[in-house]
């Protein structure tokens, strides 16, 4: 079975998730996966299509997750840099450096903080969608066995 006709059900599923909703979403998924499968192709469409889902819903959550990525290795280091600055504010001489130093460690590390709320949520809607498609796929693939 080719992947990209399955990848292009999932990606479609989840656009319409985004706009439309589950109900619509769900109805055109079906349809699509009718009109590109024949009769004794769906069943097997099904499978591949619960594999692959499952497999993006791993993938998702080790690699999108912020709490792993280069994410945390820029707000280890925008600390390193306010600890930096904070020693520069004791000294007479550098302390203008310090204070401007550690008022963009601050500014930088609130917008990267975020960045990472948005990213963990967008991989938990995503998340959540490909469960939702996982289980409509076997749904419908119960109803075909049966």
């Amino acid at each position: 079975m080719n992947t990209d006709l399955i990848d292009e059900a999932i990606d479609r599923y989840v656009s319409e998730r985004m706009t439309a909703g589950r109900e619509h979403a769900s109805s055109r998924f079906l349809s699509y996966a009718h009109l590109k499968c024949t009769g004794s192709e769906i069943g097997e469409f099904m499978r591949h299509v619960t594999g692959l889902t499952r497999y993006y819903i791993d993938v998702t959550k080790v690699f999108e997750n912020p709490f792993r990525g280069i994410e945390m290795a820029f707000l280890a280091t925008m600390l390193v840099v306010a600890i930096v600055s904070c020693w520069l504010m004791q000294e007479e001489t550098t302390r203008l450096c310090g204070i401007c130093v550690f008022a963009g460690t601050i500014v930088h590390g609130f917008a990267l903080m975020r960045h990472i709320a948005r990213k963990w949520l967008k991989s938990g809607v995503m998340i959540a969608m490909y469960e939702e498609l996982v289980a409509l796929v076997e749904q419908e693939e119960a109803s075909l066995r049966g």
